[in-house]
């Protein structure tokens, strides 16, 4: 049970903070977790529902199972396997099932625990690996740094587009049984980000502005190099048409679409990195 006077300056902080929370980038990983008093990693269970009377329902509000408890004040009870209510910036991101790292302020205590999110990371792979991740400064990702110059020249040379992009909608995407795939200890667990392109800067145009970049989820040592997307992520994007996962092509809005992959180094690059790939791109 938590004082009356914790209750009371949680409510305070979310009235103060909910405005101007911050957005689900990843570059602010930092931020959320100075700006959050409760985080945990956890799996959705229900979608539109409350885990205890007293919490307003709405489409807003999910009910999370805990998987792993980051952060949180000492007078507030969590721990793994509770159910927590989450009220969500954004709804139509989650599915139930979904694994991801809340990053919250207090709303409503009861007989239960009620937060209203400030940011959010999926998890794709293993669950307390990537929630312990979460809770420190953001890790530093080897697929995207320390490439040399002449390196990232090969790599744009390689690439059958680059683009600037912003990436919209990811989800796990399951092969059709005539899919031409290998079975193999070193399953990809295939995932699809859908990007909109921004600025097309080799290969010319895209038709309808929005491409789908198939990567693996998993981190087994065979992709450990491949980058990982997430919503809302914003860089540069080396691609090639998918000649790996076995189907070339997806629906998007309706429209069947060229199926392009971001597999190795130097791939996926901070939007920082768009001079120097400008320049190479002259030579």
């Amino acid at each position: 049970m938590i004082t009356l006077k914790f209750f009371l300056a949680g409510i305070l902080c979310v009235n103060l903070v909910g405005v101007a929370a911050l957005p689900q980038v990843t570059g602010n990983q930092a931020a959320l977790v100075k700006q959050s008093s409760i985080i945990f990693a956890g799996t959705v269970s229900q979608l539109g529902a409350t885990s205890f009377a007293g919490v307003p329902k709405s489409a807003q509000t999910i009910v999370v199972r805990v998987d792993s408890v980051l952060k949180k004040p000492a007078a507030v009870s969590l721990k793994k396997g509770d159910n927590v209510t989450v009220e969500l910036k954004d709804p139509s991101v989650f599915q139930q099932g979904m694994q991801a790292t809340f990053y919250t302020e207090g709303w409503i205590f009861g007989s239960g625990v009620a937060v209203k999110e400030l940011g959010h990371r999926i998890i794709i792979g293993d669950v307390a690996s990537a929630a312990a991740a979460d809770a420190s400064e953001p890790p530093v990702d080897h697929t995207q740094d320390q490439i040399s110059d002449q390196d990232l020249q090969d790599r744009l040379n390689a690439a059958d587009f680059v683009v600037i992009g912003r990436v919209t909608d990811v989800h796990r995407w399951t092969a059709p049984k005539s899919a031409a795939t290998r079975v193999s200890e070193h399953d990809p667990d295939w995932h699809e980000a859908v990007v909109e392109v921004q600025s097309v800067l080799k290969g010319g145009q895209v038709k309808g502005n929005k491409i789908v970049v198939r990567f693996p989820g998993r981190n087994d040592v065979a992709w450990t190099r491949s980058p990982k997307f997430q919503k809302n992520q914003q860089g540069i994007f080396c691609l090639n048409r998918d000649q790996t996962s076995g189907v070339a092509t997806e629906k998007v809005g309706g429209r069947q679409v060229a199926v392009y992959t971001c597999l190795g180094h130097g791939d996926s690059l901070p939007l920082s990195d768009a001079p120097r790939v400008r320049a190479l791109l002259k030579n």
